[in-house]
């Protein structure tokens, strides 16, 4: 959003601070922290921790879960993984104890993001898929869903999965170039040049680079410019313009310290270090990728202290200390063996929650069959019961004509007392002794035997 755009937002806010605290006033702070999270987020993070303060005294538990959601993706940029955790939990506890629904789907695109930050891309998929989910039994607007079909593809992206990744791109473009959302198709087309750099289609790779980045510097987003300009100057160096590549890196690193991004900085002090190893500048990139190195393995970053790493040695090599290198290579190998075994165990863990949840998904499904069938015994005992009539107690029976008394006092022929309190028919016939009796033996032995 466009620096005019924040002023007016804080002159809103000016003019709501005159009033009563209340829930505009947590509103507008919200806002105002989402809106700055990219260009400024420290101003961001006054603004939210502000909300914080304002809704422990007064509540909105619903504008506390947006500020702990705004802080956790602050706290993601600034490197923090454990605070941005936090503060996500914290958004998706609140979020459900509410049963909100936008709200959890949010926490989960936050989580997503921390996970992916820290290259366990299987685990961010899962929170992706999950807020997916959510927006969609919730009835979200279809640039939402398109939000997370972009971070779903970027996921696919960084898995080299790249059909699966086009396929969810195209999703979201088809929504995004029908709504007009700018900002949402900078990152669009900033992840569809990754796919085309995994394709070695450079020139696609740059054209679409080139979209995402004139939005951005149109919207003044400053976290979005220096990723960008970050990817540009990849695609140069592959290339093989390092004089190129190395401004489109110095450009990018002046803002990631502007806007105080560790991750950006880190990744982007490796990759000048590199030029400048190129271009024979091994002083100064001795003193980059140093730096970068100690802010990857403050972050426990594996993947980019790798990368800093592998640029180290290649440094050392040129510098022709072959000690040093040497010593940097018996670290990467021992980063390499770990990086691989926490994958493996990420790995493990992920098929064992599977596991574990299909199983309880089944057993579910078992327990309903059984009570649907328990239902449909009952439902059938029930139709039975309701055609009986029972009879039950003593009852009066004359000892001569075996007439009955009934509850009135008055005598009935005994198949008319039970017709009456049951549903049983009666037919008529004689028995063998009444027969000799009505007509004697002759009669009875004329009948045809069996």
């Amino acid at each position: 959003m466009p620096n005019k755009e924040i002023l007016a937002l804080e002159k809103e806010l000016e003019e709501l601070r005159l009033l009563p605290p209340g829930l505009e006033l947590a509103v507008m702070l919200n806002k105002l922290a989402f809106t700055c999270m990219h260009s400024d987020p420290r101003k961001a993070e006054a603004y939210a921790m502000e909300v914080l303060d304002l809704t422990e005294n007064l509540g909105f538990p619903d504008e506390q879960a947006k500020s702990c959601n705004t802080l956790g993706t602050i706290s993601l940029e600034s490197g923090n993984f454990t605070e941005a955790m936090s503060y996500c939990r914290k958004s998706m506890e609140i979020s459900e104890e509410l049963e909100d629904k936008s709200g959890m789907a949010t926490a989960h695109g936050t989580f997503a993001n921390v996970y992916w930050a820290q290259g366990m891309i299987d685990k961010a998929l899962e929170h992706i898929y999950e807020a997916l989910r959510l927006k969609q039994e919730n009835g979200s607007g279809k640039d939402e869903l398109a939000s997370c079909y972009i971070n779903i593809g970027a996921c696919y992206s960084t898995l080299n999965r790249l059909d699966l990744a086009q396929s969810s791109f195209e999703i979201a473009q088809k929504i995004f170039e029908g709504s007009g959302n700018r900002n949402k198709m900078s990152y669009l087309y900033h992840n569809i040049g990754a796919v085309y750099v995994r394709k070695e289609e450079l020139d696609e790779a740059r054209e679409y680079f080139r979209k995402a980045l004139d939005i951005r510097e149109d919207l003044g987003d400053k976290k979005g410019i220096a990723s960008t300009l970050g990817n540009l100057g990849s695609l140069h160096e592959d290339l093989g313009d390092n004089e190129s590549a190395l401004d489109f890196f110095i450009r990018s690193l002046e803002l990631y310290e502007e806007i105080g991004n560790k991750r950006g900085i880190a990744n982007t002090c490796a990759s000048i270090g590199g030029i400048y190893t190129a271009l024979g500048r091994l002083d100064e990139a001795e003193e980059l990728i140093s730096r970068g190195l100690s802010i990857t393995r403050k972050l426990k970053i594996k993947d980019w202290e790798i990368l800093c790493l592998e640029k180290i040695i290649d440094l050392y090599e040129a510098k022709g200390d072959l000690q040093k290198a040497l010593s940097y290579s018996r670290e990467l190998n021992t980063c390499v063996e770990e990086h691989l075994n926490e994958k493996s165990m990420e790995k493990i863990a992920g098929l064992q929650v599977q596991f574990e949840t299909e199983k309880k998904e089944k057993e579910a499904e078992i327990y309903r069959l059984k009570n649907v069938e328990l239902s449909e015994m009952n439902d059938q005992l029930r139709d039975a019961l309701a055609h009986v009539k029972t009879l039950q107690g003593m009852f009066p029976i004359c000892a001569s004509c075996k007439k009955v008394r009934d509850d009135d006092g008055y005598w009935q022929q005994i198949e008319s007392y039970i017709s009456e309190h049951s549903d049983a028919k009666f037919s008529h016939g004689l028995c063998p002794e009444c027969m000799i009796k009505l007509y004697g033996k002759e009669f009875l032995s004329d009948q045809p035997r069996k």
